[in-house]
C-alpha cells in the first residue's frame, strides 16, 4: 500500500491504492480515501520505516531510521524476549527480487538493534492470487504465529477480483509459512485492507478502515482467530484514520494506535468501547508500538516522506538509510556526491585461482572495504561488484544502491563531467584531464590533483576477479550505470602519477567505486530526452501480440500498467505475447543506453 502524507494543509491525508491493474478497484478507492496518489515520485518507496522510544507510549524521543523505503509495519514479542516485525519491502528498483515483498527483521535485544531483513515464504498460495501485502503479525504459542494479510480470491474472467479480504498463513520461525484457506474476513461489498488483530479478553479483534477517517474502521471477533463476525464499527472523525495497529497495554487494557495529524493511541478495556482519542509527538502513519516493559515503549512507523525536493546542490547530503554524510557540488548541469559511495554491509573478499563473487543477490546490500580493511571505508568509500551496485538492474541511470533521490552516473554524465572540467576523450578509451578531477594533493608528479571543479576524486583502488585487491592511492575507478553488453559496463580510470583518463568496460564481478548524481527534480529521475530513432508499436490497440519494430541495436524495454507496476521486462522484442493482460492502458518504455522512450498501448 502507499502512503501520502500532505503537512502544507491543516488536515492529516492518506491515501492508499492497492498494486492491482483493475479499473474498477482504482474508482472504487478513488470514493473510499482522499488524493490518491501512486508515482515513481509519492510512491511508498519515498517513506522510510522510522523506530522511536518513549517511557509512556505519548511522547517519544530519538527517531531513527528502521527500514528504508518500506511501510506498514506491525512488529510483536514472540519467543520470550524475540521481536519480530512484518512490513511491506519497496526496495527499489521495482523489478529487483524484493520489490514489494512482505519481508520480517528480528531482533534479540529488546529492539536495540535488528537483523538485516528476509522476505517470507507462503507455500500453499494459490498462484492466482494477488502478492500478500499489509501484514499484521499475531502470536499463537510460544511455537509459531500467524501473518493476517490483504489479498484478493484470484482471478476471474474480467480479470483482478476488486474485493479485497483478508487471509492468513502460519509459521513456526517466522519466515516461512503455511496458507490457511479461505478468507478470514471478507465483507460481501466493500475491500477490507489494512486489518489489525490482537487477542483481547479471551477472543481475537479485528478491525481494518472502512473508508476515509470519518468512515471509522471494521470490527470483528472471532474465538479461534479463523472465523471473524461483523461487529458494530469503531467510528472516528475526520482527523483520526483507524490505519494502525492494535497493542496490549495492560492486560485489561487494549490500545489502537492510528494515523492522523499526529500518531495517536485509543484505549478500551472490553474491545467494543472506546475512552477517546490522545495524540502523540509522532508525525507519520501507520504505526506498530510495542511496550518492552512498564516504562519502555518501543514504535516503528511510516515516517514522512524522503526531502528530496528541497536539497539544494553544494549543501551536505545525510543519507537516511544510515546517516552517512556526503558533500555535493554543481558540475555543469549534474549534480555529483564528493565522495564515493559507502553504503551496506561490509563483506570479506576471498582470494581464489578462478574468478569468482563474493557478493550474492541475498537482498542485503553489500559492499568491499579496500584491503579488507574497514578503516578503509571512511575516507575511500565502499568498492562494489556491478549487479549488486546496481541492485540487479541493467538499467542505464538506475538508483541501485544510491539513496532515495539519487542514481548511479551513467556513461554520458562522465563525459560532460569531464568536458566540464576541460579534460577531454582524445579515443573512445582514453583521455586527459584526470588531475581536475582529482583532491588537491591526490596523487604526485605529473598526476597531482587540483581538484578543479569540486569532484574530490581519491585513489581508492579496486577489486579484481579473483579476489584481490590493488591500487589503493595509486588509481581510482568508477563503475557508471551503462552497460556495454550482457557482461560488461562502462567504468572511468584515473591515474596517481599522471592525468590520464581511461574508459574502459570489465566484467561485473570486479569491485570498483561509486559516485552518484542527483535525479532530476522534476521528474524524480535522471532527464533522459528521447530516442532519436523511430520505433513503430503494432497493432495499437492489441488484443493478443505486440510488435515492436526499431531502427537500433542494443536497447531495453519494459511494460508497466497504470499503477507503476512492472509487469515485464527484457531485451528488444520483434513480438511478444501479453494476451494474459486484462484489459486496459499500458506503457512500454523503450531504453538505449542512455535515452527513453515511452509509449502508451491499449489492450482490448
Amino acid at each position: 500500500m502507499s502512503y501520502i502524507y500532505d503537512y502544507n494543509i491543516n488536515d492529516f491525508y492518506m491515501s492508499k491504492i492497492n498494486k492491482i491493474n483493475n479499473l474498477g478497484l482504482i474508482l472504487i478507492l478513488h470514493i473510499f480515501y482522499i488524493r490518491p496518489s501512486y508515482s515513481q515520485n509519492n510512491g511508498p518507496w519515498n517513506s522510510p520505516l522510522n523506530m522511536a522510544w518513549s517511557s509512556d507510549g505519548t511522547q517519544f524521543t530519538n527517531p531513527k531510521i528502521f527500514q528504508d523505503s518500506s511501510g506498514v509495519p506491525c512488529v510483536v514479542r514472540w519467543k520470550g524476549d524475540t521481536l519480530i516485525c512484518a512490513f511491506q519491502w519497496f526496495r527499489q528498483p521495482m523489478n529487483s527480487p524484493s520489490w514489494d515483498r512482505v519481508a520480517v527483521k528480528f531482533s534479540y535485544d529488546a529492539g536495540t538493534t535488528w537483523e538485516e531483513p528476509i522476505p517470507i515464504i507462503i507455500s500453499g498460495l494459490p498462484t492466482t492470487y494477488q502478492r500478500p501485502f499489509d501484514p499484521t503479525l499475531a502470536v499463537l504459542n510460544a511455537d509459531s504465529l500467524r501473518i493476517y494479510y490483504s489479498s484478493s480470491d484470484g482471478f476471474s474472467p474480467m480479470g483482478l477480483d476488486a474485493l479485497v479480504n483478508t487471509y492468513s498463513a502460519v509459521s513456526t520461525d517466522g519466515i516461512h509459512y503455511v496458507f490457511e484457506q479461505n478468507a478470514r474476513f471478507d465483507h460481501p461489498t466493500r475491500p477490507v485492507i489494512d486489518p489489525a488483530i490482537l487477542y483481547f479478553n479471551g477472543q481475537w479483534h479485528y478491525s481494518a478502515p472502512a473508508g476515509a477517517p470519518q468512515d471509522g474502521t471494521f470490527h470483528a471477533t472471532s474465538t479461534d482467530g479463523l472465523q471473524f463476525t461483523q461487529q458494530a464499527n469503531y467510528s472516528s472523525d475526520a482527523s483520526h484514520n483507524w490505519t494502525g495497529n492494535l497493542m496490549l497495554n495492560q492486560p485489561k487494557e487494549m490500545r489502537f494506535y492510528g494515523s492522523g495529524q499526529r500518531i495517536w493511541y485509543n484505549t478500551t478495556t472490553d474491545g467494543f468501547t472506546w475512552k477517546g482519542f490522545t495524540n502523540t509527538n509522532l508525525q507519520g502513519g501507520d504505526p506498530s508500538i510495542i511496550k518492552i516493559n512498564d516504562t519502555s515503549y518501543l514504535a516503528i512507523y511510516v515516517g514522512p516522506p524522503y526531502n528530496n525536493n528541497t536539497f539544494t546542490c553544494g549543501t551536505i547530503y545525510t543519507d537516511p538509510r544510515d546517516q552517512q554524510k556526503y558533500g555535493t557540488v554543481q558540475i555543469g548541469s549534474d549534480c555529483w556526491m564528493k565522495r564515493n559511495l559507502n553504503f551496506g554491509k561490509m563483506v570479506l573478499s576471498n582470494i581464489s585461482t578462478t574468478v569468482h563473487s563474493d557478493m550474492f543477490n541475498n537482498n542485503i546490500p553489500e559492499k568491499y572495504a579496500a584491503n579488507n580493511d574497514s578503516l578503509q571505508l571512511n575516507p575511500y568509500g565502499g568498492l562494489y561488484e556491478w549487479d549488486e551496485l546496481m541492485n540487479y538492474n541493467r538499467i542505464n541511470g538506475a538508483q541501485g544502491l544510491c539513496p532515495q533521490g539519487w542514481h548511479v552516473s551513467t556513461d554520458e554524465e562522465w563525459q560532460r563531467l569531464i568536458k566540464t572540467a576541460g579534460g577531454q576523450l582524445i579515443s573512445n578509451s582514453e583521455g586527459r584531464g584526470g588531475n581536475a578531477l582529482k583532491l588537491i594533493g591526490e596523487g604526485m608528479g605529473a598526476g597531482m590533483g587540483t581538484d578543479l571543479v569540486g569532484f574530490s576524486a581519491r585513489h581508492a583502488g579496486d577489486r579484481d576477479g579473483f579476489g584481490i585487491f590493488n591500487g589503493l592511492r595509486f588509481r581510482s575507478i568508477f563503475w557508471t550505470s551503462t552497460p556495454v553488453n550482457q557482461n560488461q559496463a562502462y567504468h572511468y580510470t584515473l591515474w596517481s602519477t599522471n592525468d590520464t583518463i581511461q574508459r574502459l568496460a570489465l566484467g561485473s564481478n570486479t569491485g570498483f567505486s561509486c559516485r552518484c548524481v542527483k535525479n532530476n527534480a522534476s521528474t524524480g529521475f535522471n532527464h533522459l530526452p528521447s530516442l532519436n530513432k523511430p520505433i513503430w508499436v503494432e497493432p495499437n490497440p492489441f488484443t493478443h501480440f505486440i510488435r515492436l519494430s526499431i531502427d537500433q541495436q542494443n536497447h531495453y524495454c519494459e511494460l508497466i500498467d497504470i499503477m507503476g507496476q512492472l509487469l515485464w521486462h527484457g531485451p528488444h522484442i520483434e513480438e511478444h505475447d501479453f494476451s494474459y493482460l486484462t484489459s486496459g492502458i499500458y506503457f512500454l518504455k523503450v531504453y538505449d543506453g542512455i535515452r527513453t522512450e515511452t509509449i502508451k498501448v491499449v489492450k482490448k
